[in-house]
């Protein structure tokens, strides 16, 4: 049996009680235990603005378009381009350094209706619309100012939508003068869309109005003032500048000066009872022959020629008096660049 003597000889063989050597062990379990459940916590805990959501693989996306090369606008005219045109606009007007700077990441965009941009944390959609918005999916908009312009800005926990007035031109006349910038976040947590938006709608604004022309006065019916316009293809212009081209064509196939032509903003023209008019998006095209070298439909109702794959796409329509087969055939050619 042991003896007094005998613990306390043990307790000078360890130099401590047993019952602290027991403790030091609990407590090394327990701070381990502990050290686990904190980084459990930290990883679940933590959101995806670290890593975001992943880029596609395939883009442009299915109904998209990828960037090509296309003619800058000046002054006003960026209110006067067609959806696809003024997106591809939109989408280079700053470079690409220049677009991942502001996103914060790699950066993909492809031409739609409106430039759409995305990086791993967010989905951003760039367009010109017609008027300013009264409200918003993400709410009623508070009146702001960007650039010294007015704007209307609207935000929630899911992103920011933010349209400026870079041109004072009253709706529905067939301008788009605001620039409308939405900013989706592609993460869980959303991090500071506005002051991106904004910093992105600055950038674009100043990409696409540098000095140049104002839009010319429209009229109640979309009638604008004739101006005298050099020969040249008509892609990618602005609209009153297809107009003016269109007259100008008329006027040469027609044999007779184009003075008295009567041009609209929504690019087409009268003259001698003859009307051309561009459209980007129309009606599709059923081919009952060839008008120089493209696809061309010919009825009661005039001529329509496809000038695009699509033929639901660009189409230059030519109704009226006279032969219009004829005078067809003499203006597409220089109006496509031939």
């Amino acid at each position: 049996m042991a003896t007094p003597n005998d613990y306390r000889a043990i307790a000078r063989r360890t130099d401590r009680p047993m019952w602290i050597w027991a403790g030091c062990a609990l407590v090394s379990v327990l701070l381990l235990f502990g050290v686990g459940i904190a980084v459990a916590i930290t990883l679940l805990s933590r959101d995806d603005t670290e890593t975001g959501a992943e880029l596609p693989e395939v883009w442009p996306s299915a109904r998209a378009q990828a960037l090509r090369p296309v003619q800058m606008p000046t002054g006003e005219m960026i209110a006067a381009l067609t959806d696809e045109t003024g997106a591809q606009v939109l989408c280079q007007a700053i470079p690409e350094q220049r677009w991942e700077e502001i996103l914060g990441g790699r950066t993909l965009r492809e031409a739609t209706t409106a430039c759409h941009a995305i990086t791993t944390k967010f989905d951003v959609s760039v367009q010109m619309v017609p008027a300013l918005p009264k409200d918003t999916s993400r709410g009623m908009p508070t009146k702001t100012a960007v650039a010294g312009k007015l704007a209307v800005v609207a935000t929630d926990k899911d992103g920011t939508s933010l349209s400026v007035e870079l041109v004072e031109v009253a709706p529905h006349n067939g301008a788009t003068p605001v620039l409308h910038v939405t900013f989706r976040s592609r993460i869980v947590k959303s991090p500071e869309t506005e002051q991106k938006a904004r910093t992105l709608a600055e950038a674009l604004i100043a990409g696409v109005t540098p000095p140049g022309p104002k839009l010319p006065k429209i009229g109640k019916d979309g009638e604008i003032p004739l101006e005298k316009t050099e020969p040249g293809p008509i892609k990618d212009r602005p609209l009153p500048v297809i107009s003016w081209l269109l007259c100008g064509e008329l006027g040469r196939a027609l044999g007779v000066p184009a003075d008295n032509a009567k041009p609209t903003f929504f690019a087409a023209c009268e003259l001698n009872g003859v009307t051309a008019d561009y459209s980007e998006r129309s009606t599709a095209v059923a081919p009952t022959t060839t008008i120089a070298g493209l696809p061309a439909q010919i009825d009661e109702r005039g001529v329509v020629v496809q000038l695009a794959g699509d033929p639901a796409g660009q189409t230059l329509k030519f109704k009226g008096t006279g032969d219009l087969q004829a005078i067809a055939e003499k203006m597409v050619p220089p109006l496509l660049g031939r």
